[in-house]
């Protein structure tokens, strides 16, 4: 594990800052525990800077991570070496088919761009017998409030109102006017029921090949009132230390994961075993 206090080079340091390691919780956590023991080959699929693919290394002999993100994937392979990481969409892969005992998509398959391809294409890396975890937001009771989602309807409804917005907003940040507008604006940040996941599974190269073993919907309130406050705080704060103030709302939200709130929750988790 990275320490702060060992980090020498300036430039390290400024990279820990702004993409920290975090303790196992939540949908990584929930992860680590469905996953079964003594997994040969293990796909963390969206691994982003790795923070959450470290874990997995107690449960699998090979583990994978990939991302689209190059940054991530350049921060992750300089921290965790024996892991390996890769950049790529998770609806192409270059993996051998039935290489994986084990997949995790942890809040991810609501970001790419096809939804049923990215599950053919886990069908297709993943072996006989093998296990899927899959978590999304959920269609609950205060999904609305998803703070993703304000650039988006922003931009497609008052487009004007978004590109003054966002540029003023990027002027406070950084004291640079931007040119270009934030890509993830461009796509809905989608949240799925049990039935959502039943039918694109149904219609992917999981069809009458699955079984669904757990489902875990969970978190209610606590979680996207702290997404929220963190994306308005970290227009006027450094990201820093709005961490430090928020501090105690993720120590809250942690416990409030952990109830199971079933269909008015925020999450959704499932494990699926392929047959």
């Amino acid at each position: 594990m990275i320490r702060i206090q060992n980090i020498k080079n300036n430039d390290d340091l400024k990279e820990f800052k702004e993409f920290p390691e975090h303790d196992i919780t939540n949908r990584i956590k929930l992860s680590f525990n469905w996953l079964p023991e003594g997994i040969e080959n293990l796909l963390d699929g969206g691994c982003s800077y790795g923070y959450g693919t470290r874990f997995f290394r107690k449960k699998s002999k090979n583990v994978f991570g990939i991302d689209v993100n190059p940054k991530h994937i350049e921060i992750a392979q300089k921290r965790y070496t024996d892991i390996n990481f890769k950049c790529c969409m998770l609806e192409h892969t270059d993996f051998a088919s039935e290489f994986f005992d084990a997949i995790v998509i942890n809040d991810v398959l609501e970001h790419t761009q096809d939804k049923i391809q990215s599950l053919n294409e886990m069908n297709r890396i993943l072996q006989l017998g093998g296990t899927i975890i899959i978590s999304t937001p959920h269609k609950g009771l205060f999904a609305l409030l998803d703070p993703y989602n304000y650039g988006y309807y922003l931009r497609k409804w008052l487009p004007w109102v978004y590109k003054v917005t966002y540029k003023f907003i990027r002027l406070i940040k950084s004291g640079k006017i931007p040119k270009d507008y934030n890509p993830e604006h461009q796509e809905k940040h989608f949240h799925y029921s049990l039935k959502d996941y039943i039918k694109m599974l149904d219609q992917s190269g999981f069809s009458e090949k699955y079984t669904i073993e757990k489902v875990f919907r969970s978190g209610l309130f606590i979680e996207v009132f702290t997404m929220n406050l963190e994306s308005f705080l970290n227009i006027i704060l450094p990201m820093r230390l709005v961490r430090i103030l928020l501090k105690p709302f993720y120590w809250i939200s942690q416990i409030d994961y952990r109830i199971p709130y079933g269909v008015i929750a925020y999450n959704i988790a499932v494990r699926i075993k392929k047959k």
